[in-house]
């Protein structure tokens, strides 16, 4: 496979034979003082300014576009409610939360009645496999892909988790 060379180094290559410079420089055709015609265009070929790549013509600038960040506001408030409660209350606080709105929601009656039900058809151990069974399903497929999410969005997350711990804590099989 040959490479062609391009019009600057076949230019180059010229010069430099002209000159008597390389290995495959001819003697006969060294550029005499006599030469005007060579050193007119020589001199004009080295002034040559090169082409700028401008890149694309319509293209806008890098900060043409604002950035999207949070308010100032939303940012420190994380910050001074770690300084203001413990990390273990916190999270007590964060999954309480969502069991409560589980509850409001009507999640909690749905899983309670179901753990009462298969509690009062079959067995009370049959009852807390279907319980722990789907709280770890919920846990596994649901909450673990979701708690990188922006905090609201995975507390939101965490209400279907939070709502079958609290069924499964709450029921009680000795009053059925």
């Amino acid at each position: 496979m040959t490479r062609e060379p391009g019009p600057d180094e076949r230019r180059v290559q010229h010069w430099l034979r002209r000159r008597g410079v390389g290995p495959d420089a001819l003697g006969d055709t060294m550029a005499t003082d006599d030469d005007w015609w060579n050193d007119l265009y020589d001199d004009e070929a080295d002034d040559a300014e090169p082409v700028k790549d401008t890149g694309p013509v319509f293209a806008p600038a890098p900060d043409y576009y604002p950035r999207p960040h949070m308010p100032a506001t939303i940012v420190s408030i994380p910050d001074r409610a770690a300084a203001a409660i413990s990390p273990k209350t916190r999270a007590a606080l964060y999954n309480a939360s969502a069991a409560g709105a589980g509850w409001g929601l009507g999640l909690y009656q749905q899983c309670a009645h179901a753990l009462a039900d298969c509690g009062q058809h079959y067995s009370i151990s049959g009852a807390l496999v279907l319980g722990v069974g789907a709280t770890l399903l919920v846990a596994h497929v649901w909450d673990r892909r979701t708690r990188h999410w922006w905090p609201g969005i995975a507390w939101a997350a965490r209400i279907p988790l939070a709502t079958l711990i609290l069924a499964l804590a709450l029921w009680a099989p000795a009053t059925s």
